[in-house]
């Protein structure tokens, strides 16, 4: 009868002393719960990564209460709250015990519920002030505990508290405090250790003489005994030693902050395989090793698997042998050397400019540009003469990877690189002719992922951190970023070449490392001064990058890409394929094949009488190189205007052929012209002497 007044009384009290508030649910608790650390785990459930995002508290992943003892169950249940299976959230002779003492002036004692403290360590507004709650936040406390219980089931009440509790210093939950004092989970806890942790609930920051007091005192209790043998060694062990939390994994520390960056959740898998990354690793270091006289200190790789874009291995430097072993080299920016001609040669299939036998003149050129002349050479500085498209790309040659960049619009050509995932461009006047050498920066990352989409048929997808759900059989159009670049046609036909050992030949000979066993397309560069050394390929199923070189830029001495980058990426492609297959893609329905040329055509290309007509004819038309179609100039207020020139160029100067900008005929197109900035809006012209244009573009200066 007296617990039933009570509970009336304080029911009564508490409903008109405080407005009703919505209880959160034990899911919500449980979903907003984030360990201190945030953990990254590998494609086989491997911890390679930790990050501590919460530095006031440690914590550890969720536990629920069947991965803790039951002795140690019972002994915190019999610390803090004996009735708790019995109480509706208030300990009714508890609450009255506090208020006796506050109307006569005593501190206010404990009596709180295990429902009590878990309100109070989720709600704000109950948290003590100075120590102690006030009266007004005790009953408030009492209140919320009540609503709680009308809401959560026993269990869940005593498992997000064994969560969210504090045992000492720094240590939150259960499993954190088993770690942190036992270095141990919290499902081998001893009797003796659960006493130990049971007592700190309620004085965490105690001395160790009373905590062993009160632990001696909880577990004669408890085991109705009068002695207390070895616990107060376990709890001197536990306490007075230095604090040494267990040491978090440490593995791919860069791919893991590329990772969490794109907002990979700790309780995801990601992409990487740990025992590949490792070997990976060994690889890359042992090459490294027979480098190091001609000044090669660095390197990184990076895999792809083709149809999901998992990130498979990101060695993103030498490791050890790094002098920036905290740097991400995939990330950094260089010079792309050669690695951009097969990009060339697609734009012009794409374009249908060149077939794979068109003829190219692989002969000393002069090309104009703004300062002079550029004069391309090719590796060893020898010349082939008439050579195909399909001999150029396959051994590299600069000059004829010059001319067909120079059939194209450079702006477009830009604009696709830039479709292909390689950032921060610049516009076509910075690089001229030059771009088909590889002058622009770009990253291990963008490039390896570029050559992804010519091993996908010519679509583009962004690379994932996390395990696909289909993985290995995933579908590359379905993933949401997919976009076409190429035609699969003009992929194949890249593939094909790129994959093409007689192809290789004028250059590398017939047996070098970028011949495998199995089927694979590959691609080489070299920067200028040798500062860097790609070497980039795909098979059937992965997509392998490989750069080395230095991190400080310094040049390289005689290292090539297949001797630099190129023994790399060979025994990386022979890992992969130690048990797997790799075939040949099908040949899509737009190809045919042409045994009378020995060749593989786009339909509708094949018939032309000479392929090399296709060049011939690009080679008579001029074309306006500078400034491109819709290029914005500024006058810079700080130069004398009679300074300030914009540069006219063509592909090729010949006599016959005038510029007109705005209608009105300017000079002889015999040599670049050089024209006085002045504002407004322009459209250039090249026309011959009976004013039929031939090509056009539009500017403006502002």
């Amino acid at each position: 009868m007296g617990k039933r007044c009570t509970k009336g009384i304080l029911f009564v009290f508490l409903f008109f002393a405080f407005p009703i508030q919505s209880v959160p649910l034990f899911e919500e608790v449980k979903n907003n719960y984030l360990p201190s650390d945030l953990l990254l785990y590998d494609r086989q459930g491997e911890e390679l990564q930790s990050v501590r995002i919460h530095p006031r508290y440690r914590s550890e992943r969720w536990t629920e209460t069947n991965e803790i003892p039951e002795h140690t169950l019972n002994a915190i249940l019999f610390s803090e709250d004996k009735k708790f299976f019995e109480h509706k959230g208030i300990d009714s002779l508890a609450f009255l015990g506090s208020v006796w003492g506050k109307l006569w002036g005593l501190p206010l004692r404990g009596g709180s519920t295990i429902t009590m403290q878990l309100v109070s360590l989720w709600e704000k507004d109950l948290k003590p002030e100075g120590g102690r709650r006030s009266f007004t936040q005790k009953l408030k406390q009492i209140q919320r505990a009540s609503d709680w219980e009308d809401v959560w089931t026993k269990e869940q009440i005593l498992t997000a508290y064994l969560n969210l509790v504090y045992f000492r210093g720094e240590l939150r939950g259960i499993r954190s405090a088993s770690w942190g004092l036992f270095r141990k989970p919290p499902s081998t806890l001893t009797p003796n250790e659960s006493y130990l942790l049971a007592v700190l609930i309620r004085s965490p920051e105690s001395r160790v003489e009373k905590i062993v007091e009160r632990a001696c005192v909880l577990k004669q209790q408890m085991e109705n005994r009068e002695t207390c043998d070895g616990l107060d060694t376990i709890v001197k062990q536990s306490l007075l030693r230095s604090f040494d939390y267990p040491a978090k994994p440490n593995f791919a520390p860069q791919f893991a902050s590329k990772a969490f960056a794109e907002g990979i959740s700790s309780e995801s898998k990601s992409s990487l395989s740990r025992s590949l990354q490792e070997k990976v690793e060994s690889i890359l270091k042992s090459n490294l090793i027979p480098l190091a006289s001609q000044n090669v200190k660095d390197g990184a790789v990076l895999v792809l698997h083709n149809s999901t874009g998992e990130v498979l291995v990101y060695v993103a430097n030498a490791g050890n042998r790094s002098e920036v072993s905290s740097l991400d080299l995939i990330q950094a920016r260089r010079q792309a050397g050669s690695t951009l001609k097969p990009f060339v040669y697609a734009q012009s299939f794409e374009e249908r400019k060149l077939t794979s036998v068109s003829v190219l003149n692989d002969s000393p050129v002069d090309i104009p540009v703004f300062r002079g002349i550029y004069r391309p050479l090719n590796y060893d500085k020898s010349f082939q003469g008439k050579v195909t498209v399909t001999q150029s790309l396959g051994s590299s040659l600069n000059i004829p990877a010059v001319r067909t960049l120079s059939y194209l619009d450079m702006g477009k050509f830009i604009h696709t690189l830039s479709s292909l995932g390689l950032k921060n461009l610049s516009y076509p006047e910075f690089y001229g002719p030059s771009l088909a050498l590889g002058t622009a920066d770009v990253s291990l990352w963008d490039l390896t992922n570029a050559y992804r989409v010519l091993a996908n048929g010519g679509v583009y997808t962004e690379p994932s951190f996390l395990v696909s759900p289909s993985s290995g059989k995933g579908d590359v159009s379905a993933d949401k970023t997919n976009k076409r670049i190429f035609r699969e046609s003009v992929s194949y036909l890249i593939t094909r070449i790129l994959s093409d050992r007689e192809a290789r030949s004028l250059s590398f000979g017939w047996e070098n490392n970028l011949s495998t066993r199995y089927f694979s397309a590959v691609k080489t560069g070299t920067s200028q001064d040798m500062r860097d050394n790609w070497c980039l390929g795909y098979s059937e199923e992965y997509t392998v990058g490989v750069w080395v070189g230095n991190p400080t830029g310094t040049p390289m001495k005689d290292v090539s890409g297949v001797s630099g980058a190129g023994p790399v990426w060979r025994e990386v492609m022979d890992l992969l394929h130690e048990e797997t297959p790799s075939k040949e893609p099908s040949v899509p329905e737009s190809v045919v094949y042409v045994p009378a040329k020995r060749a593989y055509f786009e339909r509708g290309t094949e018939d032309v009488s000479d392929a090399g007509e296709i060049v011939s004819k690009q080679k008579t038309l001029p074309k306006i190189t500078s400034p491109s179609h819709q290029t914005i100039f500024a006058v810079d207020p700080d130069i004398p205007v009679g300074k300030q020139k914009v540069f006219f160029l063509l592909n090729r100067y010949q006599p016959g052929y005038f510029w007109y900008l705005n209608g009105k005929k300017i000079s002889e197109a015999n040599s670049p012209f050089f024209w006085d900035l002045q504002k407004g809006i322009f459209q250039l012209q090249i026309a011959d002497q009976t004013g039929k244009v031939f090509d056009e573009v539009s500017f403006e200066v502002r």
